[in-house]
């Protein structure tokens, strides 16, 4: 008989364990799952990879639709993701044919063997990808924010400032109040998201190199994926198969590259999870620490979900309510000032917006059909990213492993996290993958690489399969994912021309002269960069304001993207007493002939 819905909720949190034996290292022997049951596993994994393309080939022709979806998050679903799924299904078809296990076991024995050598590598790979395939370029907004809120923090300042006056041509009309606050009346500026990783960032920008911070924070994440896994199996080949499907996932390599926040909220909750799993007061504290940080790296939304099933579990399980106390109280300090502190001050500057950053209950409601589709396709965009049939090895390792308390925790943050976006209103966007699921997403290799463990390795067909379907995702799927990544980050900077040399030029954009080209209009927070990229007001109005600043400028190139003006042969840019770097400056309030500018054009209101 089985056991009733209930019961097995309160043994999840209580840690109870339902009927299993246990190997020599006190890991659940899942060997009553007889071997026969086995062989449809790779089938089953044929079968849902040949759904997920014909949710692609259904899509806006027949019950699944992209209406109501942003441009850029139909664009990368329809055009990016419906190209590669094509290509993972072709894996998935040819793992089934690969038959021989050995190799497979040899080769993640020997990941699984030198975890930390693995990780340095992979940091490596990354931080060259980062440059070379990423372009060391934030193209979302998403990760502009950051980048430039890192900046501030890096140059020894809580906010930034910009020229009140300017603010309305250095950041686009719509995204003040919505990724920076920068106000019209004190030039004040800050990134609309929480600071967190803005803070983890701000080294690496201040010693030039911004672009290793999310491939260091992914290696320390393969290295957690390596020790959950280990710590929950006592199995060093499985602990490699979890490094190896890691690796082997576009959705894990390709925000490893970027700037987005989400591999520091998969690499934050990896943490919280493993101290969190043997606690004592001061892991239970260090884990509340750690947790706080994840709760302001960018939004507390990701963060409340993973962790929702580990703080049940702690007031259900009598044993464990003693460490709630701790890590309640690593929870405080950066929550407070962290959270708290920057929520009242983006409201300060907000309030010269007239607005203080919008209503949080306004993100969510019940789901309607937009919603649904939107959450359909983002399990697709799931598939896609991961190793061929990932998903499938990971309901199989939850299934061998359910009697282990933390794998049915890590399971229910990876179901809390997935269903808990059904009822935000947005779809995400921009991101590569899944990019609301990210944050748990190291959950699946870990679940994946428990179903080749202990005794269950000896499962020779499933074990090749597997082990194909990862070579073959790391050599092929994941390069291609790579190379459509370049392209079009590639195709989106080129919408705005090269700058001309020598001197600096000043680029007036017009958003509608191409796709996201306003997201083109990134500055440094004190204008240190070689050239300024502007809103472009029109051509009268652009012009008077270069002439304003710079009489001798020339005009050298104009098209649908806006305008490009350079100012002469010698850099503009002057270096005030005590920087560290020249930067363009401006007087505090715009010269006199920008109230009635020659011509009778319109001066910036």
């Amino acid at each position: 008989m089985g056991i009733p819905a209930a019961s097995r909720l309160r043994a999840t949190f209580r840690g109870a364990r339902m009927n299993h034996t246990t190997d020599a290292f006190g890991a659940p022997n899942q060997s009553r799952v007889g071997r026969g049951r086995d062989w449809p596993v790779p089938l089953i994994g044929l079968c849902l990879s040949a759904a997920v393309l014909a949710y692609f080939l259904l899509l806006d022709r027949a019950v699944f639709f992209t209406r109501g979806f942003s441009p850029i998050f139909d664009v990368l679903l329809a055009v990016l993701d419906a190209h590669a799924v094509w290509l993972g299904t072709l894996i998935a078809f040819l793992a089934f044919s690969w038959r021989r296990a050995e190799p497979v076991r040899t080769l993640a024995g020997l990941v699984g063997r030198h975890p930390v050598l693995v990780a340095a590598v992979a940091v490596v790979a990354l931080a060259f990808g980062s440059v070379s395939v990423y372009h060391d370029y934030p193209l979302a907004m998403d990760e502009y924010a950051a980048v430039f809120q890192a900046k501030i923090f890096a140059s020894g300042h809580l906010v930034g400032y910009l020229p009140p006056y300017l603010v309305k041509w250095l950041i686009t009309p719509g995204f003040n109040g919505v990724f920076l606050f920068a106000s019209p009346i004190t030039g004040r500026v800050v990134e609309a998201y929480w600071p967190g990783f803005a803070l983890l960032l701000a080294p690496f920008e201040r010693l030039g190199v911004p672009w290793l911070c999310n491939p260091l924070l992914a290696g320390v994440g393969l290295y957690f994926i390596h020790r959950i896994t280990l710590e929950i199996t006592r199995d060093r080949v499985a602990a490699g198969f979890a490094i190896l499907f890691s690796a082997a996932s576009g959705a894990y390599v390709a925000n490893a590259i970027s700037f987005y926040s989400m591999q520091a909220h998969l690499t934050a909750n990896l943490l919280y999870a493993w101290l969190l799993m043997a606690p004592s007061r001061g892991r239970a504290l260090g884990a509340g620490f750690v947790g706080s940080l994840a709760l302001i790296l960018h939004n507390p939304f990701p963060h409340m979900l993973f962790a929702l099933p580990w703080g049940i579990a702690s007031l259900v399980d009598r044993d464990r309510r003693r460490f709630l106390v701790p890590l309640i109280a690593g929870y405080l300090p950066l929550s407070v000032v962290g959270g708290i502190g920057w929520f009242r001050l983006r409201g300060q500057i907000g309030a010269d917006l007239h607005r203080a950053g919008g209503s949080l209950v306004a993100a969510f409601r019940l789901p309607d059909a937009v919603m649904w589709n939107a959450r359909v396709a983002g399990f697709a965009k799931l598939w896609v990213w991961a190793v061929p049939c990932l998903l499938v090895f990971a309901v199989l390792g939850l299934m061998r492993w359910r009697s282990d308390r933390h794998v049915r925790l890590l399971a229910w943050s990876a179901l809390v996290t997935f269903f808990g976006y059904f009822f935000v209103v947005f779809d995400q966007g921009h991101g590569w993958g899944n990019r609301y699921f990210h944050s748990a997403w190291g959950v699946l290799p870990i679940l994946a690489a428990c179903a080749f463990a202990g005794e269950r390795a000896a499962d020779e067909r499933l074990t090749a399969f597997a082990g194909a379907a990862t070579v073959l995702s790391l050599v092929l799927l994941v390069p291609y994912q790579l190379y459509q990544i370049d392209g079009f980050i590639g195709r989106h900077l080129a919408q705005i021309p090269a700058p001309k040399r020598p001197g600096n030029d000043v680029f007036f954009v017009s958003p509608a002269g191409g796709f996201y080209i306003g997201d083109m209009i990134q500055n440094d927070p004190e204008l240190r960069d070689p050239d300024l990229r502007m809103f472009s007001y029109g051509p009268r109005r652009d012009a008077a304001l270069v002439h304003r600043f710079w009489p001798h400028a020339v005009e050298v190139d104009w098209g649908p993207f806006g305008e490009e003006w350079n100012l002469g042969p010698v850099d503009r840019r002057v270096r005030p007493p005590g920087a560290s770097s020249p930067r363009f400056v401006f007087p505090p309030a715009p010269p006199a002939n920008s109230v009635r500018p020659a011509g009778g054009v319109t001066p910036p209101r």
